[in-house]
């Protein structure tokens, strides 16, 4: 253990001690805690947000031969708090929607649904999810710090949407709601 640490506990425990004499054991929690409060300032406190642009089809035409391609975007925002450096590492994951299933998401009219799906890349073979049932999450990382850039990074995903061809949908307007986690 760190000299500097240990010193700086057992001071914090004596004074604590004086305040609050119960039993021996709040002692040696006070040593671990008043350790833990020095050991976290080291430590970079950063605090990361996202927000979306959804994914809007457009008018979609059942006769159509192609399937209907839209995009959306996910940005992701971390700003540098206190404390030292470190490797800030993130995943974004989106829910299965209305549907309840990755293998296909349904945009809905009232009862009536049109199958869709939301992919992490461009060639729209790998779907985002959770990391589950084959699905793909995104991830980055960034080193955030004192001196390290501007204290801010910003990280930008498209989402890419398709539509598949030639499904029989009733006219409408068709939605679904998609959660976005940010894990950090």
């Amino acid at each position: 253990m760190n000299p500097w640490i240990a010193s700086v506990s057992e001071s914090a425990c004596q004074r604590l001690g004086r305040v609050a004499r119960v039993t021996r054991l709040r002692r040696p929690a006070c040593i671990a805690v008043a350790a833990l409060l020095v050991c976290t300032e080291a430590a970079a406190a950063v605090d990361c947000t996202v927000s979306t642009t959804g994914v809007a089809f457009g008018i979609y035409d059942p006769l159509g031969a192609a399937p209907s391609d839209s995009t959306g975007n996910v940005t992701i925002v971390c700003n540098y708090l206190s404390g030292g450096a470190a490797q800030i590492a993130y995943s974004v994951a989106l829910s299965t929607g209305s549907s309840g299933t990755y293998v296909r998401r349904q945009l809905q009219a009232g009862t009536t649904a049109l199958n869709y799906n939301l992919f992490i890349d461009s060639a729209r073979s790998a779907v985002w999810g959770d990391g589950s049932t084959g699905t793909s999450v995104a991830s980055g990382s960034a080193t955030m710090g004192p001196g390290v850039g501007n204290g801010r990074r910003e990280d930008s995903r498209t989402i890419y949407g398709r539509v598949p061809a030639a499904q029989d949908a009733l006219p409408g307007s068709y939605t679904d709601s998609i959660i976005v986690t940010l894990v950090f």
